[in-house]
């Protein structure tokens, strides 16, 4: 594995762009790509234009010798002019760009992981503008595999953004919830993660409701359903639901067959199945997850699209857990800590912004 490249000294203060400057953050991952310059403290100073994912970086390439020279070709279009000006600047990346499909293949880190510890890990790519540091993703090695790349930095962010400097949260660990196309279940202590789950949830939820019988009676709201998107929730949650998501989810269709479903609220009932059954089933596995039988983790925290977000809110509200949303750059947070434990970013000085 090639050799870190040690802290900068510092970027020339008579370079154009901010003199602050320390680090070139990537949150690169399958279908988009966002670049950072950041400051010591993790402050976002600039934004590069949005990049193409690893998908379209790679569309109709066959050699990996093209593909590497495609993915230099866009970090150069995305970072090139800070690094013009700022050629000391190091490059940290993480999320699908270090998968077999993107521009290295970076091992995973087998759990349980300290997050600040695959700062240990990093691969290095080099480019004519020095290395890209790609941070490693994350392998629950069971009878039934779990991966993630990308979320284990977007994790560590978020876990700094709700705690701060402290390397513990509840008492019996935090759930982190990332709701999205593969929403992800991880369960940390401190800064470590013990173990995590991928449920297809999003995914299934646009196929179910846009290429199956059940979207043939629903039309389209003008605004969401919640009232419609809780009676899901309540039906996957309802002891009655002993026949699993897709038992319950034909009652999308025999409900407004039967006139007790309006056309515009299927698809959020829907939701609220597919959401509901994702929570139930967390709930009946909270002993394993680090709590006692009936009462759960100390804390479970939410982090990605606000609307998307407050549904899941809504679902765990019904089983009585309350469930804040940590916002802002939590990928930046994470890169930043990772790049100052692999020495690649100075910690910043006393009064230092």
């Amino acid at each position: 594995m090639p050799q870190l490249s040690p802290a900068p000294s510092g970027p020339d203060p008579s370079a154009p762009g901010p003199a602050s400057s320390r680090l070139v953050a990537l949150d690169w991952g399958t279908t988009s790509a966002r670049a950072y310059l950041l400051d010591t403290a993790g402050t976002v100073l600039d934004t590069a234009p949005a990049g193409r994912g690893v998908l379209a970086v790679t569309d109709g390439l066959t050699t990996a010798q093209d593909r590497r020279a495609a993915f230099e070709e866009e970090f150069e279009r995305m970072c090139g002019r800070w690094l013009e000006a700022h050629p000391a600047l190091p490059v940290l990346a993480s999320g699908m760009v270090g998968s077999t499909q993107g521009w290295a293949d970076v091992p995973y880190q087998r759990l349980p992981q300290d997050l600040e510890a695959l700062a240990g890990a990093l691969t290095a790519i080099p480019t004519r503008r020095g290395p890209v540091h790609v941070v490693p993703g994350l392998l629950a090695d069971g009878e039934l595999p779990q991966v993630m790349r990308g979320e284990e930095t977007q994790i560590l962010g978020l876990l700094e953004t709700a705690h701060g400097d402290a390397h513990t949260g509840g008492r019996r660990g935090t759930v982190v919830v990332l709701p999205g196309t593969h929403t992800k279940w991880v369960h940390v202590e401190g800064r470590r993660v013990l173990d995590f789950r991928t449920v297809m949830t999003g995914e299934v939820y646009g196929l179910v409701t846009r290429h199956s019988i059940l979207g043939r009676l629903a039309r389209r709201p003008d605004a969401p359903d919640l009232e419609a998107f809780d009676r899901g929730v309540r039906t996957s949650l309802s002891a009655d639901a002993d026949g699993g998501i897709l038992a319950t989810l034909f009652s999308a269709r025999t409900l407004p067959l039967t006139g007790r479903l309006a056309a515009e609220q299927v698809d959020d009932y829907i939701s609220g199945l597919m959401i509901g059954a994702e929570v139930a089933s967390w709930a009946r596995d909270r002993p394993a997850s680090g709590g006692s039988p009936g009462a759960g983790p100390a804390e479970v925290l939410l982090c990605g699209e606000p609307e998307l977000c407050r549904r899941y809110q809504r679902a765990l509200h019904q089983l009585g857990v309350d469930a804040p949303v940590v916002g802002g750059d939590v990928v930046t947070h994470g890169l930043r800590s990772i790049a100052l434990a692999a020495g690649l970013l100075d910690a910043p000085t006393e009064g230092t912004a």
